[in-house]
C-alpha cells in the first residue's frame, strides 16, 4: 500500500487540531439530500436514521433517556396527586442520598408505601449502579445487602395495594437478580411477579427489556432476539437497549428468532429490528414486514435507512474519505479515480431502481398516515431516475403539517426546475433558495449546497451578457466593453449556501470569504460593478441578497488581490472605499509595519516614521509611478521593491494580501509558484535598482534585500522537491544534493554584496548580524 503524504497527514494533523473547538459532528455527517425526519416514524427513532457511524453504540440513547426521565416524572406527579412538584422527585430520584426527604414528603401526604419504596430503591441502586471504568475495577458488590433489600421487595409487593408499586418493586427485583447473575432468579420473578398487578406503565416496558437481557445471558438468543424484537417495536424508552443488545449477533440468530415467533406480528418485530442493523439488506426486509403488515410503524424507518446509505454511494465523489465509509473510489496516487465514481454510482442507480418500485407500490398499501412519506419518497427517487415529470406527479401528491416533509417537497420542486425550466425559472429557485437558507442539521445544509451549485452552474453555462460597464470602477476598464455576467451570478449562485464562520459549520459547507478570495482581480471588479450598477430585475436582487456579501468586504478583498497582483494605484482605489474602521483596526494595529524585518539594525530606523496603513500604500503608489517613469531612479525601485517583499508572504504588510497568515503554508500547503511567495517581482524591481548604478551604501541594501528574496525562493524550492518519503537515508541525501548544488545558485545578490559593496558600511553591519553571508563571504 502506498504510504499517505507527509504533507497531507500534517495537513490533517493542524486541521485537526482547530477542529476541537465548534465543529461538525464529523463522524455522523455524510452528503445526503433525503431527509428521513419526513416520515411520521415513533418516538426515540431518529437515533436509527443511517450513519456511517454505526459503530458509535453509545451508553445511551438521548432521547429514550429523556423521553424515560420525563414519564417517569410525570407518572409520580400523577401519582402523588400532583401534592409535590416534578422538581421535588426529580432531586429525590435521581440525585444521590435525597431520597429521604422525598420520602418524608411522600409519608406526610400518606404515601407510606411510595415512601418505603424510594428509600429501598435507593439502597438498591448504591450496589446495582457498581460498574467498572476504563481506569478501575468495578467496585465490590454487597451480596448479603442485594439479597437482604431482595426479600423486603418481595414482602412489600404483597403488602403493598398499589399497582403503581408493585410494578416498579418487580423492576427493583430483577435489577437485584441480575447484579447476582441470578438469571434462572430473574425470569422466575418475572413470571410470578408479572401477575401481581394489571395496571401497567412504560416500567412493564423496562421489565420485559430485562427479561429479554436475562435470556442473552443465558445463552438462549433466539428467545432474546425475539423480545428485544418487541422491546423495540413498543417501548421508546428502551429502544436504545434492544438495538445495542443484539448489534453484535449473527444473521443466523434472527433467523432462529423468526423460527420461534408464534405470530406474525412477533416476525414483522424481528425482520423491522434485523432491519436497522448494520450491513443489513433492508429491502428483502422491508419485503417480508409489508408481507405481514404494509403499514408497519418502522417501515418509513427502514426506508429513509435505505435510500440515505445508497446515496452515499451515489454521490460518492463527495463522500469518498470520510470516516466509517469503506469506499474505494482512489487510484494509487489518491486521487479520485473518476472511473470507479461511476461504477459506484451505477451501482446505486440500481438499487435506486428497485427502492423506487417498492416506494411506488407502498403508496398504493399504505394508509393514509404515511402516504405522504412514500409520495416523496418516490418523488425523490424518480428525480434520481430522470423521470423528472413522475416526480412532480408524486410532489403534487405530498400534504401535511410535517415542516421536514415541506422542506424536501420544495427541494425537490427547486431540484426538478433545475433540469427542466433552468433559468426560466430564475426568480422561482431563487425563492425557494431563500426559503432553505434556515439551517437546522447538515441534511438542510446538504440541500442548500446542492442547489447553489446547480444553480451556479446553470449560470456558468448560460450566457447572459451584462450592459457597458457603468459602476464605480467604470475607469479601470474601457466603457464600451461588455462582460459576460454569467459568471458572477455563477459565483453568487455558490455563495448562497457558504457558511460565515470559517471554523465550525457542516462537512459540505464551505467559507463565504474563503470563495470570494480564491477568485481573481477581474472577477471581483466584475462582482462589485454587478453590485453597484442598476439591476435588470428582481431576480439579480434577490441573488445579491441571498449571497449575504458586503460591498465593504468585495472592495477589501478586490485590494488584496490588486496588491498580489502588484496594481498598487488600482488597489488604492479599491481600499479607499472601504470604511476607516478597516484600516484602524486590530487586525492592522498589530500585524502591520511599514518596513519588513531585514534583521539589519543598521537599515535606517532613524528614518521610519510610523505611518497609516493607506498612507504607506499612497507613498509605495508614488515609488511606482517614479520608477515606471524613469528606470533609472534606483532609490524608487529599491523602495518599490521593499514594499513588495513587504506585502508578500515574508513582509510585515502582509494584511494588505491576504485576510490570514500561517507558518505552515508553505511547509504543508500545497506547492505554489505565487509572487506572493516567491518575491520574483521584489527581486525584479531590486535587479533594476541595481541597473540604475546606486550609490554604494543604496546599493548595499539593495544586495541584501535581493538575496533575501533569493533566501525564500530557496526555501520554497526545497520543500516542493522534498522527497515523499520517511526514510532518513534519502531525506539526508536530498539535503546534501539541495545544499551543495542548488543553493549556490541563489546566492547571486550575496555575490554582488561582496564584490562590489564590500567596502560600505552596511557591508560591514552585515557581516556583524547576518551569518549566512559570513559564510558565504568566507567560501
Amino acid at each position: 500500500m502506498k504510504k499517505l503524504r507527509l504533507k497531507r497527514i500534517a495537513a490533517w494533523l493542524i486541521l485537526f487540531s482547530f477542529a476541537c473547538g465548534p465543529s461538525p459532528a464529523d463522524f455522523e455527517e455524510y452528503f445526503s439530500v433525503f431527509n428521513p425526519i419526513t416520515a411520521e416514524r415513533p418516538q426515540a427513532t431518529d437515533y436509527y436514521f443511517y450513519t456511517n457511524d454505526y459503530l458509535h453504540f453509545g451508553n445511551e440513547n438521548p432521547d429514550s433517556q429523556t423521553l424515560a426521565d420525563s414519564l417517569n416524572l410525570e407518572s409520580w406527579f400523577q401519582f402523588a396527586e400532583q401534592k409535590i412538584s416534578k422538581e421535588e422527585f426529580k432531586e429525590g430520584l435521581y440525585s444521590n442520598g435525597t431520597g429521604l426527604k422525598l420520602a418524608n414528603k411522600l409519608r406526610s401526604f400518606g404515601f407510606k408505601d411510595a415512601a418505603d419504596y424510594v428509600l429501598i430503591a435507593q439502597d438498591i441502586d448504591k450496589e446495582t449502579q457498581k460498574f467498572s471504568s476504563n481506569w478501575e475495577p468495578a467496585p465490590m458488590v454487597n451480596d448479603q445487602m442485594l439479597a437482604d433489600l431482595r426479600d423486603y421487595v418481595l414482602m412489600n409487593i404483597i403488602s403493598t395495594k398499589s399497582d403503581f408499586i408493585k410494578e416498579r418493586y418487580t423492576l427493583q427485583a430483577m435489577k437485584i437478580d441480575a447484579k447476582l447473575n441470578d438469571y434462572v432468579g430473574l425470569i422466575d420473578d418475572y413470571n410470578t411477579l408479572n401477575g401481581e398487578y394489571r395496571t401497567k406503565t412504560f416500567i412493564s416496558e423496562w421489565i420485559d427489556a430485562r427479561l429479554a437481557g436475562a435470556y442473552l445471558h443465558m445463552g438462549d438468543t433466539a428467545k432474546a432476539v425475539l423480545a428485544f424484537a418487541n422491546v423495540f417495536e413498543k417501548s421508546p424508552t428502551r429502544r436504545n437497549h434492544a438495538d445495542l443488545s443484539v448489534r453484535r449477533l449473527s444473521l443466523e440468530n434472527f433467523n432462529q428468532a423468526i423460527e420461534l415467533s408464534e405470530t406474525q406480528d412477533e416476525k414483522a418485530a424481528v425482520y423491522a429490528l434485523q432491519a436497522i442493523q448494520p450491513y443489513q439488506d433492508g429491502l428483502s426486509l422491508m419485503e417480508k414486514i409489508v408481507g405481514i403488515n404494509p403499514n408497519h410503524q418502522l417501515l418509513p424507518l427502514i426506508m429513509g435507512r435505505e435510500i440515505n446509505k445508497n446515496e452515499v454511494g451515489f454521490y460518492a465523489d463527495k463522500n469518498a474519505g470520510l470516516y466509517g465509509y469503506e469506499m474505494d473510489i482512489y487510484d494509487l496516487s489518491y486521487r479520485i479515480d473518476s472511473s470507479k465514481v461511476a461504477l459506484r454510482k451505477q451501482e446505486a442507480l440500481s438499487y435506486f431502481s428497485e427502492l423506487l418500485f417498492f416506494a411506488e407500490e407502498q403508496i398504493t398499501r399504505s394508509n393514509d398516515e404515511h402516504k405522504p412519506f412514500w409520495h416523496i419518497s418516490s418523488a425523490y427517487l424518480n428525480f434520481i431516475a430522470e423521470q423528472y415529470p413522475v416526480a412532480e406527479k408524486h410532489l403534487n401528491e405530498v400534504s401535511g403539517e410535517n415542516v421536514s416533509l415541506q422542506r424536501q417537497a420544495e427541494f425537490l420542486k427547486a431540484a426538478i426546475l433545475l433540469k427542466t425550466k433552468g433559468l426560466e425559472a430564475e426568480e422561482e429557485l431563487l425563492n425557494i433558495a431563500t426559503n432553505l437558507k434556515k439551517i437546522k442539521s447538515f441534511r438542510d445544509n446538504n440541500q442548500l449546497v446542492f442547489l447553489a451549485n446547480e444553480l451556479s452552474q446553470l449560470y456558468t453555462n448560460s450566457e447572459i451578457n451584462a450592459n457597458p460597464q457603468t459602476g464605480l470602477l467604470s475607469s479601470c476598464k474601457p466603457k464600451k466593453e461588455v462582460f459576460p455576467v454569467s459568471n458572477v451570478k455563477a459565483l453568487l449562485a455558490k455563495l448562497i449556501a457558504a457558511e460565515d464562520s470559517e471554523y465550525g459549520g457542516y462537512m459540505n459547507s464551505y467559507h463565504k470569504d474563503g470563495l470570494i478570495y480564491q477568485q481573481d482581480s477581474q472577477m471581483l471588479a466584475k462582482l462589485i460593478q454587478f453590485f453597484t450598477e442598476e439591476k435588470s430585475g428582481t431576480a439579480d436582487e434577490t441573488l445579491i441578497k441571498l449571497a449575504d456579501i458586503s460591498l465593504d468586504n468585495l472592495y477589501l478583498a478586490y485590494g488584496r488581490k490588486l496588491i498580489r497582483e502588484h496594481d498598487y494605484e488600482k488597489a488604492l482605489v479599491a481600499f479607499e472605499k472601504c470604511p476607516e474602521s478597516t484600516f484602524n483596526s486590530k487586525a492592522f494595529a498589530e500585524h502591520f509595519e511599514p518596513y519588513p524585518n531585514q534583521y539589519i539594525a543598521s537599515r535606517g530606523n532613524e528614518q521610519i516614521d510610523l505611518v497609516a496603513p493607506l498612507d504607506y500604500l499612497e507613498k509605495v503608489v508614488a515609488f511606482q509611478n517614479r520608477a515606471e517613469k524613469n528606470e533609472n531612479d534606483a532609490e524608487a525601485w529599491y523602495e518599490l521593491g521593499l514594499a513588495a517583499y513587504n506585502f508578500s508572504y515574508w513582509g510585515n504588510a502582509w494584511l494588505f494580501s491576504d485576510r490570514l497568515w500561517s507558518s505552515m503554508e508553505i511547509e504543508y500547503g500545497q506547492p505554489t509558484e505565487e509572487d506572493y511567495f516567491t518575491n520574483t517581482f521584489a527581486k525584479d524591481c531590486f535587479e533594476k535598482a541595481l541597473a540604475a548604478d546606486p550609490l554604494p551604501e543604496l546599493g548595499a541594501q539593495i544586495c541584501y534585500m535581493g538575496a533575501l528574496c533569493e533566501r525564500n525562493q530557496y526555501y520554497i524550492a526545497y520543500t516542493n522537491g522534498k522527497p515523499d518519503t520517511y526514510d532518513e537515508n534519502v531525506l539526508s541525501h536530498y539535503r546534501i544534493k539541495m545544499e551543495t548544488s542548488v543553493k549556490p545558485t541563489f546566492r547571486s545578490f550575496f555575490k554582488r554584496l561582496k564584490n562590489e559593496f564590500d567596502e560600505t558600511v552596511y557591508e560591514s553591519q552585515v557581516i556583524k548580524e547576518c551569518m549566512n553571508y559570513v559564510n558565504y563571504k568566507l567560501q
